[in-house]
Formats: structure tokens, C-alpha cells, sequence
């Protein structure tokens, strides 16, 4: 509190933990709506998606970074982009998703758009006739599991190390157990699974007997774990150069030369071609162009505001969601003093009352507060 008021100059009292609540989403709101095609006049491209439920509902995120000064040097950062719409919703259809994207191109200057392949964001991008880029780490993953998808063995393999989790979570190998499997997006969160193997490997003349023995099934699926380590290595490699320097004809060339020096097996060749095939929608494309090609930023922003709200099933999507719109952004005396003079509590109201739903704990509350009957004897 003290380095609150003394960013803003101000004698106070300690102000409650509702009040600071408010202040932090006063200024997350202000910064939501001044986001216009004003600041920086040129083009911009949006980074879309949907977040996992939460609760009873999905947020529906677009993200802004503005192409004029964009270098293509680096990965995407919180620092480099703009929350231009933020929805709630139990679901979203690609005729609601439609009509967000024309209100942001209404906006901002739309170039184009980043998303994965999702039916319905796919669908309604499609519709509006915006420039779609396909977010590369989806791409990636989704050769992964058109592979190993239905593959017998490498589903074995992930069901065993589960089953070894479980075994050893409450035992004195518990520093040895593999990382937890996701059962969304499985084949994106798939390398921390291959690096716990691979250090089992690197590791395997120190481990006890025991352990061996417990271990014994990654021998077995040598051949394997070979072919998912040399996929990694390659994937890796890949988003290195497009997450930084973005796709253009020398990038994907790049990458081309990667696979085809790296697809030495029958799965990696598989692997390879489910790349390549995908890649001929940029061939007439890219011409002189540069485009951003990745989605991670938004990944994070969800994986952050989940980290924020409690997940026991009774919590819903809060007008706390406006305070991501700060994260990452330059907060200065003289922007905390513009947002506290131009957004009242009655404007964070309206929007709350028009964008979100009431939680089922509120909606439990309500209902439990009602006068009932006793049950007839």
C-alpha cells in the first residue's frame, strides 16, 4: 500500500482489499477501451482463441500487436500486445466469433489473423474473408498426433508412465516419477514427458536395481523413444526460427532443410510429409512477406487468469478478466491518474452486467436464501 501511494503522490488511509480490487480493474477497463486504431495508425495483427472451460463457460480472447515497428526478433511477449476483445460465453459459435472479429477490424486495421484450426474461429475467419495464419505450434503438434494418435504402442507407453505416476507419487522414488499427463492438447505438452525419459536414459547406470526393473518398459519401446526424441529435437529447432523471425520464404526453407536432414525413420518421414503438406498454403502466400505464425502469447494469458481464479468448480469468469488488459503494459503515475478520473465503478457495472454471468456459488446463495417448505413426513 505504501508504494501504492507513493506511485500516486496521495496522503490515505490503508485502503481495503475490495477497494484495491477496484482500482486494479478501473485501470484494466480503462486500458480495454482506449485500445483504437488512433494509437499508431497502421496495421495490426490479431492472435485469437478460446480457453478450456471455466466453470460453466469459455473466454473467448483476441490480442492485438500492431506490424509497423514489429522487427521479427523475438518471441512474442505480454509487453507486445493489446487485449482488443475480451467475451464470455457458455460456448461460441462461428456466426458469435464472426461478428467479434468484425467489430475488432472495425477497431483496429486488420492484416491478417493467427489462430489454430479450430472448426469454428477457422469458419468464421473464413467467412469474413480475413487473412488466416496457422498458429505453427498446433501445426506441430497436430502431426504428433496423426501419428501416435491411434498408435497402439506409443498409447501403451503414456498409459504405463501414468500408471507408474500413481505408483510412486506417495513412495521414496516419488523424485523419479514422470511429469503429469494432460488429457487436452496432449500431443502440445508432449516434450516434458519425452526430456523425463530421455534423462531416465542419460541416468540409467545410477539408478538401483529396483528402479531399472521399474524402468524396464522404456527399454522395450527403445525404437520408439528414439523416434520422439528425434521429433523433438526437430520440432525445437523449427519454432525457434518461426516463433522469432516469423514465416517468410527463407524461414520455411529453413525448416524444410530441417525435416528433410532429421526424417531418417518411417514415422519421421510421416511426420515430415504432414508438415510439408500443410506448408503449400503458404507457397503462393508468403511472396516477399513476413507473417507472425504462432499463439503462444494468448496460451499464456489463459494459463495466467487461470492461475488467478479458484478451480472448485464453483467460480465463473469475473470482471477481474479486465485486469490481463494491464498485463504486461507500461504503469505510470499519469496513467493511473487518467484511469482513476475517467472510469467509475458504474462503468465496470455496465460491462459486468453485459459480459458476465453470475457464479454457481451466487447462484447457489440465491437459491439457498429463498424460503422453503420442510419435506412432507
Amino acid at each position: 500500500m505504501s508504494a501504492t501511494a507513493l506511485l500516486l503522490n496521495i496522503k490515505c488511509r490503508k485502503p481495503s482489499a475490495s477497494t484495491l480490487r477496484n482500482w486494479v480493474i478501473k485501470n484494466g477497463y480503462h486500458a480495454y477501451v482506449q485500445v483504437s486504431s488512433k494509437e499508431g495508425n497502421g496495421n495490426w495483427c490479431i492472435i485469437i482463441d478460446e480457453s478450456v472451460s471455466i466453470g460453466q463457460e469459455k473466454l473467448l480472447l483476441v490480442l492485438g500487436l500492431r506490424l509497423n515497428n514489429w522487427q521479427f526478433n523475438k518471441a512474442i511477449s505480454h509487453q507486445d500486445v493489446s487485449v482488443l476483445y475480451i467475451g464470455i460465453a457458455s460456448s461460441w459459435k462461428s456466426e458469435a466469433i464472426e461478428e467479434v472479429l468484425i467489430g475488432v477490424a472495425k477497431k483496429v486495421k486488420v492484416s491478417y489473423c493467427v489462430s489454430d484450426r479450430g472448426n469454428n474461429i477457422r469458419s468464421a475467419i473464413k467467412k469474413i474473408g480475413m487473412l488466416h495464419i496457422f498458429d505453427c505450434s498446433h501445426e506441430f503438434a497436430g502431426g504428433l498426433e496423426s501419428i501416435y494418435g491411434k498408435d497402439d504402442q506409443y498409447m501403451n507407453l503414456m498409459k504405463t508412465m501414468g500408471m507408474l505416476k500413481k505408483k510412486w507419487v506417495v513412495s521414496k522414488y516419488a523424485h523419479l516419477m514422470p511429469p503429469k499427463q494432460r488429457t487436452k492438447a496432449r500431443f502440445q505438452n508432449s516434450f516434458p514427458l519425452i526430456d523425463w525419459i530421455e534423462k531416465q536414459e542419460k541416468h540409467w547406470d545410477i539408478l538401483d536395481p529396483h528402479t531399472q526393473k521399474e524402468l524396464s518398459f522404456l527399454k522395450d519401446n527403445e525404437a520408439l523413444i528414439a523416434d520422439l526424441i528425434l521429433l523433438r529435437n526437430m520440432i525445437k529447432e523449427m519454432s525457434s526460427i518461426l516463433k522469432k523471425e516469423g514465416m517468410n520464404k527463407d524461414t520455411l526453407q529453413q525448416c524444410r532443410a530441417i525435416l528433410e536432414a532429421s526424417t531418417t525413420t518411417e514415422n519421421t518421414r510421416k511426420y515430415g510429409l504432414y508438415i510439408q503438406k500443410l506448408w503449400l498454403h503458404y507457397d503462393t502466400l508468403l511472396k516477399d512477406n513476413t507473417f507472425i505464425c504462432c499463439s503462444d502469447i494468448i496460451e499464456s494469458y489463459f494459463g495466467r487468469y487461470k492461475q488467478k481464479i479458484k478451480s472448485n468448480g464453483m467460480q465463473a469468469i469475473t470482471e477481474t478478466v479486465l485486469e490481463m488488459c494491464m498485463w504486461g503494459q507500461e504503469i505510470t503515475q499519469a496513467s493511473i491518474k487518467i484511469a482513476m478520473e475517467t472510469v467509475k465503478l458504474k462503468d465496470v457495472e455496465v460491462w459486468k452486467l453485459e459480459n458476465t454471468t453470475p457464479s454457481i456459488l451466487q447462484i447457489r446463495k440465491k437459491f439457498f436464501e429463498q424460503k422453503g417448505t420442510k419435506m412432507a413426513a
